[in-house]
């Protein structure tokens, strides 16, 4: 019997469309409404002078509201400036602060305050001032000064685990690393029966790199002439997605030290930032090198958090992080030797202190 072959306007019907411009219209209605009942109830008792006015205050009060959160996530940005912002506080300021509302709530009250008269200040009746706050409201919506600010967007991505650096952390520990850590201690041990290079327990960790560029080479030794690939470990096969003995391969590296004392670990880059890296210079991703340099920081702290919690990988990694946007002081061609080198002699001695305590 032949399968049946879904037709393509069901298989359409399944796949959600962009959204469309219903929500502007349900506003334009309200705002009508709005419109219609304060003609009504307040064309016969207020004059066009004191409503307007009114709803000058009722402006300045939305807006005041929307400046004091705002003010809040600011306060909560400036602890992160550093390290989300680069040390920029404009950014931070402008991830806090919608500009348009900050222009139109300065707008609003210089009016107010250069045409203040008591006569303009009637007391409105309580239906009146309700749908004038709805209609203020309503307008500031359909502005756009009621959006939600990069930061708040931001902090909803991360809490829900809806940005893109949680989805490639979780795609490259199911994907790959859930099975190459468990067994890379077992690896390394065959390897070391012909080669005897990965003598200390700190060498048998898989040496994860993290540039916060997200540029990653084929080969080390394209970017730092002091790191040197020496050999492969014995390679893992997994039969995985339909592919018969998949195989999961990792490297050995000769890192040289300012003395030119060798030092042999297990490198390779995160792969999932190429994504992110390449993201950046397609147009249609809109993805700034600020979103790649966030990314990449948020990939690092879940996949952190990944690992840790992973009995069986916990002990078997190590995230090299490490800055090469900027040219700095700190930044040289051996940038990435002299900081694995780090790592390795910061587990050395880890490992040395523990066991000194045992």
């Amino acid at each position: 019997m032949a399968p049946k072959i879904q037709p393509k306007s069901e298989m359409i019907s399944i796949i959600p469309q962009p959204r469309g411009n219903r929500a502007v219209k349900a506003i334009f209605l309200f705002i009508f409404v709005c419109l219609i009942i304060l003609y009504f109830y307040g064309s016969n008792n207020y004059t066009g002078s004191q409503v307007v006015y009114g709803m000058a205050i009722h402006f300045i009060i939305s807006q005041a509201w929307e400046f004091i959160v705002s003010l809040s996530e600011f306060y909560e940005e400036i602890t992160h400036v550093h390290t989300r912002y680069n040390g920029e506080v404009l950014r931070a300021l402008k991830a806090s602060f919608c500009v348009r509302n900050v222009y139109f709530f300065i707008f609003t009250s210089a009016i107010c305050y250069i045409f203040y008269d008591e006569d303009l200040l009637p007391r409105f009746s309580c239906v009146i001032n309700l749908v004038m706050l709805f209609l203020c409201n309503l307008l500031c919506r359909l502005f756009g000064l009621q959006g939600p600010t990069p930061a708040a967007i931001s902090e909803i991505t991360e809490k829900r685990h809806l940005n893109v650096a949680h989805g490639l952390a979780w795609s490259y520990y199911v994907g790959y690393l859930k099975f190459v850590l468990p067994a890379l201690k077992h690896s390394v041990k065959r390897f070391n029966k012909e080669n005897n290079l990965l003598k200390s327990s700190d060498t048998f960790s898989l040496h994860i790199l993290i540039p916060l560029s997200c540029k990653i080479y084929g080969d080390l030794k394209e970017i730092d002439g002091n790191i040197e690939f020496v050999k492969e470990i014995p390679p893992l096969y997994i039969d995985r997605a339909g592919i018969k003995e998949r195989v999961f391969k990792n490297n050995v590296y000769r890192i040289l030290d300012e003395d030119h004392r060798p030092y042999y670990c297990i490198v390779e880059y995160a792969t999932p930032l190429a994504s992110l890296y390449e993201m950046s210079d397609v147009a249609s991703a809109a993805f700034s090198k600020e979103d790649r340099i966030e990314q990449a920081k948020l990939f690092c702290r879940t996949l952190e958090n990944i690992l840790k919690n992973s009995l069986q990988c916990r002990d078997a990694f190590r995230l090299v992080i490490y800055d090469d946007c900027t040219k700095g002081e700190d930044h040289s061609e051996h940038l990435l030797s002299r900081e694995i080198l780090k790592h390795l002699k910061q587990q050395h001695f880890e490992e040395y202190d523990v066991g000194i305590r045992a």
